[in-house]
């Protein structure tokens, strides 16, 4: 019988943009198929949306990658510099996708069997935050033990 160790509180950096690109897929899909591409709307995208004349989520998924990626990439140089943390583009990659996850997860929830915990996506945002600052929380000090 084997028995799952986590040796790394993170996944190896191609691991995480595999997944996190499928994440983006999925939610502009999810968009796409089931809200009409409303999430275009939003405040974060619609100037972008708009400079690009997109009018498609899936043809803005490219443009949503470069943004994470380089906010991957500040964080993380943020993170090595303040916090001394080994790793830290890998640990920022693995928080991006567990609160992305928790995200689709939760659109998953809300279109195919209507659940309806909040009124908006936009109440999920503290949850989400609460649930990054907390992995990355534990992370980092698992990192540091070591």
């Amino acid at each position: 019988m084997y028995c799952f160790v986590v040796k790394k509180p993170f996944l190896p950096g191609v691991w995480g943009w595999i997944i996190l690109i499928g994440l983006v897929v999925l939610d502009a899909s999810l968009d796409f198929i089931f809200a009409e591409g409303k999430g275009l709307e939003s405040p974060i995208w619609k100037p972008m949306a708009n400079l690009l004349g997109v009018n498609n989520p899936i043809l803005l998924t490219p443009f949503v990658l470069l943004t994470f990626f380089i906010v991957v990439k500040i964080v993380s140089f943020l993170e090595q510099k303040i916090e001394m943390v080994p790793n830290a583009e890998e640990l920022v990659l693995t928080i991006l996708v567990i609160v992305y996850a928790v995200f689709d997860l939760w659109l998953i929830m809300a279109y195919l069997f209507d659940f309806r915990l909040f009124k908006s996506h936009l109440y999920l945002i503290p949850l989400l935050i609460v649930i990054g600052i907390a992995y990355g929380w534990w992370a980092e000090n698992k990192l540091k033990k070591k």
